[in-house]
C-alpha cells in the first residue's frame, strides 16, 4: 500500500510537472506543418518558435483545443519544413455563423426592397406576395449562400513558405510567435 501511494505521488509530479510547462494550456490558432519530405501536414499547435526549430503539439493531444496532461512535444528543425499555415481556432463556425446572418439580411432587403405584387385585373395571377412576405422567403433563401459563403472565407488559412530556409524562417519568426502558444 505505501509503495502505491509513493508511485501515485511520483506520478502525478511527472504529469504536473509537464502540463506546467505550457503558460497557455488553451489554443487561439491551430497550425499545418508541411515538412520538405512529406507530402502529408502535421497537424496541431505550435507551443515557441526557437532560433532553429518549432516546437509542435500535434493535434491528437487536443481536446477541444485544449493540451492534455500527457502531451508530445515535437521539435522540428526548420531546415526540414516547406510551409506553416495557421487558422484561428474556431474561426470556421464563427464565418458560417456571421455569413448566415449576412445571406439572411441581404435576402430580406432585396425581398423588401422589389415591393408589392399586384395583379391586374383580366389577368391571370398564380402567386401575389406583399414585400414582408417577399422578405421572409429572401432572407430564409438568404442563409445557405451565406453560410456557405462565411465558412470558406472563415476557414481560410494564412500561409508562411520556408522552404528550409533560415533567412526566410528568421524573417517571419515573429509572426510566429504570435500564433504560438507561449506568444513570445
Amino acid at each position: 500500500m505505501k509503495n502505491l501511494l509513493i508511485l501515485l505521488l511520483l506520478l502525478s509530479t511527472v504529469l504536473g510537472a509537464n502540463a506546467q510547462d505550457l503558460p497557455a494550456t488553451k489554443a487561439g490558432y491551430y497550425s499545418w506543418i508541411y515538412l520538405k519530405n512529406s507530402s502529408r501536414a502535421m497537424k496541431g499547435v505550435i507551443v515557441e518558435a526557437n532560433d532553429s526549430s518549432v516546437q509542435f503539439i500535434d493535434k491528437s493531444f487536443l481536446t477541444r483545443g485544449k493540451v492534455m496532461a500527457s502531451y508530445k512535444l515535437q521539435v522540428i528543425p526548420v531546415s526540414t519544413i516547406q510551409t506553416i499555415k495557421y487558422r484561428k481556432r474556431n474561426s470556421p463556425g464563427k464565418g458560417a455563423l456571421l455569413g448566415a446572418v449576412g445571406g439572411a439580411l441581404a435576402g430580406a432587403i432585396l425581398g423588401y426592397a422589389s415591393g408589392d405584387d399586384r395583379c391586374e385585373p383580366g389577368t391571370w395571377c398564380i402567386f401575389v406576395y406583399s414585400a414582408e412576405e417577399k422578405a421572409t422567403m429572401g432572407a430564409v433563401l438568404g442563409i445557405l449562400p451565406g453560410l456557405g459563403i462565411g465558412t470558406i472565407l472563415g476557414s481560410r488559412r494564412e500561409t508562411i513558405h520556408i522552404n528550409g530556409d533560415q533567412s526566410t524562417y528568421n524573417l517571419s519568426r515573429d509572426e510566429l510567435k504570435k500564433y504560438s502558444l507561449t506568444g513570445n
